[in-house]
């Protein structure tokens, strides 16, 4: 379960560990239904609406292809700020190249 993991990086599973550490009881709820509930409720109606509205969305290039777009063009964007940035410059000469994978 990813709340159980302390090297976990989403930012949903951090908050709710930092919740979970700064409360001593928490009592966690199945809903049985959404009805009553203004944000479920919210939620469900913009569901519908997106799937009998909406006009179908088809992506060009499968998922994999863009997140690798997205990645790459990231990283781009992080190498021109490391290579440009005021700051770091000794750490710089070191590692030069961005990565998002761990030194060493």
């Amino acid at each position: 379960m990813a709340i159980l993991n302390p090297k976990s990086h989403h930012s949903m599973v951090r908050e709710i560990q930092t919740l979970l550490l700064s409360h001593k009881h928490i009592h966690l709820r199945w809903l049985k239904a959404h009805v009553g509930y203004l944000g479920n409720e919210c939620a469900d109606q913009l569901a519908k609406e997106a799937i009998t509205k909406a006009k179908p969305f088809f992506l060009p290039k499968p998922l994999s292809y863009l997140k690798s777009e997205i990645r790459s063009a990231a990283l781009n964007i992080w190498q021109d700020n490391w290579d440009n940035g005021e700051t770091g410059c000794s750490t710089h000469d070191i590692v030069n190249r961005v990565s998002n994978k761990p030194v060493g």
